[in-house]
């Protein structure tokens, strides 16, 4: 079973550097991979979760469910971390939203986009977006 909050913080480190360097793509990338892990991560705190032998699949709390893939909102999400969704303000949704697939490209697909095609007032709201949900996830990770 992967350590995903160790991973988070991998992530998180690799974003430091890349934002210093103002690499705004991997910027982006890597964010949405910090919060998909951090989330992933609550979820495993918050439950007992094992591998299932199924392709894609958990063992959590003793039934087997799809695992949360590339999606930082999704019902297994929902469903494992209810509190966190249901006590989420609209602007940290919205946030949310916007991390999982800024300017309508989905986080994981900035790997293929090139650097010079991000505007920076684009990368700007981006980061304000992502400091957003940063704060609330770590306020809300140490309530689980």
């Amino acid at each position: 079973m992967e350590n995903y909050i160790a991973a988070a913080q991998s992530r998180l480190d690799d974003l430091h550097q890349l934002m210093n360097g103002k690499r705004k793509v991997g910027s982006i990338h890597l964010g949405g991979i910090y919060i998909e892990c951090l989330l992933k991560g609550m979820i495993c705190m918050g439950h007992t979760v094992t591998d299932s032998s199924g392709i894609s699949k958990w063992i959590v709390d003793g039934n087997e469910m799809s695992r949360p893939c590339h999606v930082l909102c999704s019902p297994v999400h929902r469903q494992l971390l209810g509190s966190l969704y249901d006590d989420m303000p609209s602007d940290i949704s919205h946030a949310l939203n916007y991390i999982q697939r800024p300017e309508g490209i989905n986080y994981i697909d900035y790997r293929y986009i090139p650097e010079e095609s991000i505007e920076e007032e684009k990368y700007d709201y981006w980061t304000e977006q992502f400091i957003s949900v940063f704060l609330y996830l770590e306020r809300k990770k140490h309530e689980i």
